[in-house]
């Protein structure tokens, strides 16, 4: 059974034929890449009645929460620094209550680029708000006139952690496209994953079944580095046994009634 995994969106605007109409979207790489490694792709729109996500969200195997905007620094107790991009609230407010939910539900979770950022966040963390004002001798991180598969720095794994299992290395070639960045970790985030200028680039939840994350956009760069495939299909995996799980969980209730 192949698992469902809901896709946060994002907000826009779509001219057609001279009018202006609101847009919920994402990018088409996101959803190919979790076909790609056998998941089906939901895409969770923008809901104000946040009260629709308890319908939603246990019907998921899993979560993906996607690159984007900013977040609004008041939800890590910091003022906006002058280089901080303007902020989508309504975003902000459902994918922390997504991300809240996935923490508390053990629900399998990637985290990409901003989404490693909103789950750092959603733990407690902070974060730098402008890499080349905050961090001194940063490396040039937000590429963004750069082909977006392009390769900009390597990332140094930590021996031992999940990610070093996942990949089977220690050394990754990747891309970069922001100007944000992991300042102090949340509670429970292990850094596993580094640039060379020591910015957290990996990142995982310990006591979690799946929660983790990368500041880079794998999904750009899986197809033509095969090594970044490795990442959406153990997500996928986590995705597939928490299925497994959940069917041996209502059997052995359905067990016990019977007995009863």
């Amino acid at each position: 059974m192949r698992p469902l995994i809901g896709i946060t969106t994002r907000a826009g605007i779509r001219s057609v034929h001279n009018h202006e109409r609101p847009i919920d979207y994402i990018n088409s790489s996101y959803i190919q890449a979790v076909e790609d490694a056998g998941g089906i792709p939901i895409l969770i729109p923008i809901l104000q009645d946040h009260g629709a996500l308890q319908t939603l969200l246990p019907r998921l195997d899993g979560l993906l929460l996607p690159g984007g905007l900013d977040i609004e620094p008041c939800h890590y107790q910091q003022q906006p620094h002058q280089l901080t991009g303007s902020p989508n609230p309504s975003i902000d407010t459902l994918e922390l209550a997504v991300a809240h939910w996935a923490i508390q539900e053990k629900l399998p979770t990637l985290g990409i680029c901003r989404g490693m950022q909103l789950l750092n966040v959603a733990l407690g963390g902070d974060l730098y708000q402008d890499l080349g004002e905050q961090y001194p001798a940063s490396l040039a991180h937000a590429n963004w006139d750069l082909p977006r598969h392009q390769f900009a720095h390597s990332i140094q794994i930590e021996a031992g952690s999940r990610m070093e299992k996942i990949f089977g290395q220690q050394v990754l070639a990747s891309n970069s496209l922001h100007h944000q960045g992991i300042n102090k970790p949340g509670k429970g985030i292990i850094i596993s994953g580094r640039a060379e200028d020591g910015l957290p680039e990996l990142m995982e939840v310990v006591d979690h079944p799946f929660m983790l994350a990368a500041q880079c956009h794998p999904e750009e760069l899986y197809r033509s580095e095969p090594v970044w495939a490795k990442l959406f299909q153990a997500f996928i995996a986590a995705c597939t046994q928490k299925i497994s799980l959940q069917i041996e969980l209502n059997a052995t209730q359905r067990s016990d009634e019977y007995a009863a």
